[in-house]
């Protein structure tokens, strides 16, 4: 069984390879203060402790 399990995480880490490269090739032409901005107005968390 824990070649099955080697197996699943070395494939599972080749696909998130690619997902990254594909994230650092947009993520310069994204403006994230305007993203952050949209999550403060969309989650405002009125959490005191």
């Amino acid at each position: 069984m824990k070649a099955f399990t080697d197996f699943a995480l070395k494939n599972g880490y080749k696909c998130s390879q690619s997902v990254k490269d594909k994230l650092a090739e947009i993520d310069p032409s994204i403006d994230w203060k305007f993203v952050c901005i949209i999550f403060e107005v969309i989650y405002f968390n009125k959490t005191v402790f």
